[in-house]
């Protein structure tokens, strides 16, 4: 039987997905996606509107 090692508690921790979608010039979408600590959530899409 494998065993895992892991931080104690690593999966209470509360992560949000970010998804930003750009549109090219040539008038496709393009989709970036990240996962961020809940806290951070408001400073990465202040981030990502500029």
């Amino acid at each position: 039987m494998a065993k895992t090692k892991g931080k104690k508690g690593a999966a209470s921790r509360k992560m949000a997905k970010i998804i930003v979608a750009q549109k090219k010039d040539n008038g496709h979408y393009s989709f970036k996606q990240k996962v961020v600590p809940l806290d951070n959530v408001q400073d990465e899409l202040k981030a990502a509107k500029n």
